[in-house]
């Protein structure tokens, strides 16, 4: 057989095998986009004065998912994580007693967040509404937050699912929404439960400044939802100022460490707990699972 005639098989068989291979990789890919996702897991510590805890490192942290132990592939201190923040007001008829000190109390933490942090100002009430988004001016803020008045009923359900598409839509790490209120959920078009599985399903960390009497509040909903996503539940009388607890949040966000795992994506909920074994002493604060829609 001529060499030519050898050379020309051997360059149509090394194509095909190529092409055969091809659809493989590119299946692979596929699959591993698909089947396996990032979880983000972040986890406040503190000592037992209450202070934060900073300088640990990977090798403290041991994360477990459905009680089997995960390998954490990305790992952040601190501020180097960036927030994409959402902030919910309350301007429902109730709050005519208390808007100025939320409006007082938002606009002051405003001035606490720079870039990269993202960050947005919700109202509700009767209805759902953006009143000002980074990078939009302090000036603009101030505006927006002087023309606001009480009135209506308060649709918070509605509102928190509004900011939690918001948030998610950044790129930005961590995903958090703020939400300062004083009583519940009176007129939303959703439930709690919607509410609920979207949370677990996004990952947002919430945080309820419920303001006034606590008999007024649905401490259940309120507090399932906090402990649920990792964030907390602050009660404060009207007469207190909402920046101290607003500047809470603040430091804790800012002192979180960031854990994060590949799992597969298997239908159903999954649990999550983070232990440290060698540092027992050390009180951890995180998400308590998360939802993979089926």
């Amino acid at each position: 057989m001529p060499r030519s005639t050898v050379y020309t098989r051997m360059f149509l068989t090394s194509r095909i095998i190529i092409l055969l291979l091809i659809p493989v990789a590119i299946l692979a890919q596929q699959t591993l986009k698909v089947d396996v996702d990032l979880v983000n897991v972040f986890v406040t510590v503190q000592d037992d004065r209450g202070e934060f805890v900073t300088g640990l490192t990977k090798d403290d942290f041991v994360v477990y998912e459905d009680d089997q132990p995960q390998q954490i592939s990305v790992f952040e201190k601190d501020s180097a994580v960036r927030s994409a923040l959402g902030v919910l007001l309350d301007t429902s008829g109730s709050v005519v007693d208390i808007l100025p000190h939320e409006t007082r109390g938002i606009r002051d933490f405003a001035k606490t967040i720079s870039f990269p942090d993202q960050y947005s100002v919700i109202t509700f009430g009767t209805s759902v509404k953006l009143i000002h988004r980074s990078p939009d001016t302090q000036r603009h803020l101030e505006v927006a937050l002087q023309g606001l008045k009480p009135y209506g009923t308060s649709v918070l359900f509605d509102a928190m699912l509004y900011a939690m598409d918001r948030v998610n839509a950044s790129d930005n790490e961590r995903k958090a929404l703020v939400i300062l209120t004083d009583g519940n959920d009176n007129g939303s078009t959703i439930e709690y439960g919607r509410v609920s599985q979207e949370a677990q399903l996004s990952g947002v960390l919430l945080y309820f400044v419920a303001i006034g009497s606590p008999i007024l509040v649905d401490k259940h909903t309120v507090e399932a939802l906090a402990d649920d996503s990792g964030g907390r539940v602050f009660y404060i009388p009207k007469t207190d100022s909402v920046m101290p607890y607003l500047d809470k949040i603040r430091a804790e966000l800012s002192r979180q460490y960031y854990l994060g795992y590949y799992a597969s994506r298997t239908p159903g909920y999954h649990r999550i707990r983070v232990d440290m074994p060698r540092r027992s002493n050390l009180k951890l604060h995180t998400r308590s699972g998360y939802l993979v829609r089926r």
